[in-house]
């Protein structure tokens, strides 16, 4: 329902009006437009101007068009969990993103050492991301205890780059690792779900997929392939980067 590029577009506050359409698409149906911004805690003004930024002229049309994909979508369920992840593939269109990669793919060929940190499925997929970078040829190592005590001696990581991996961007444990590695000279790269997030802001370089984030009580649910896309993409480039070098 919404491009890459349309995506990209907005603005901080837009982004929250995007958000809450995408989590609550049943209810936007029977809202009206004040209680709406009344919900997603923002004006009507900007969910007007974020309608205009994705090619609506007003909510009556938004609404009609929401409800126009719902009845598609109960017509074909099965094509419901991959739309998320065709807008993500969309991205690939779009120059911006790829030059994202690349930058990433050179921050890890200029570094020494990658050092890889998550927690939870995102732990998980900084293991895989460390696994990954090694059979490339990339010096990397995992931080797999969140809790572990900071070195007491001063160390100097200038030549260093951290990769948070990270849905939400907010979690506390990851922020920790990112001031303290921060704060020692290292170089940060987040791969977020949000642009706007805490760590993306910290980061020296986020990737964001804009993919929505899915939780229940026990934790995130959201899909994890535009990740773990991302690193493969990221160690491939880097790879290719460096055996260039070596050949220059």
């Amino acid at each position: 329902m919404f491009s890459y590029q349309q995506i990209r577009s907005l603005n901080q506050l837009e982004m929250t009006v995007y958000k809450f359409i995408i989590s609550h698409p049943n209810d936007v149906e029977r809202l009206t437009i004040r209680q709406m911004a009344e919900q997603s805690h923002v004006s009507a003004t900007t969910i007007l101007r974020f309608l205009k930024k994705v090619g609506y002229s007003g909510f009556s049309e938004f609404k009609f068009a929401l409800k126009q994909q719902r009845q598609q979508e109960a017509v074909q369920p099965k094509l419901q969990d991959l739309a998320l992840i065709k807008q993500f593939f969309d991205q690939l269109s779009d120059h911006h993103f790829n030059d994202q990669i690349a930058h990433a793919a050179s921050m890890v060929a200029a570094a020494k050492t990658t050092i890889f940190f998550g927690l939870g499925t995102s732990g998980s997929l900084a293991q895989y991301g460390g696994r990954l970078f090694a059979n490339y040829g990339i010096y990397t190592l995992m931080i797999s205890d969140p809790f572990r005590t900071p070195p007491v001696v001063e160390h100097d990581f200038y030549d260093s780059l951290l990769i948070l991996l990270s849905v939400s961007g907010e979690t506390e444990e990851v922020l920790r690792q990112a001031r303290f590695y921060k704060e020692n000279g290292a170089n940060i790269l987040a791969i977020t779900a949000d642009a706007y997030s805490t760590l993306a802001q910290l980061a020296d370089f986020n990737i964001a997929y804009n993919i929505p984030q899915t939780q229940d009580v026990q934790g995130h649910l959201s899909t994890q392939l535009p990740v773990v896309f991302l690193l493969e993409q990221i160690a491939q480039h880097a790879y290719q980067e460096v055996a260039d070098h070596l050949v220059l």
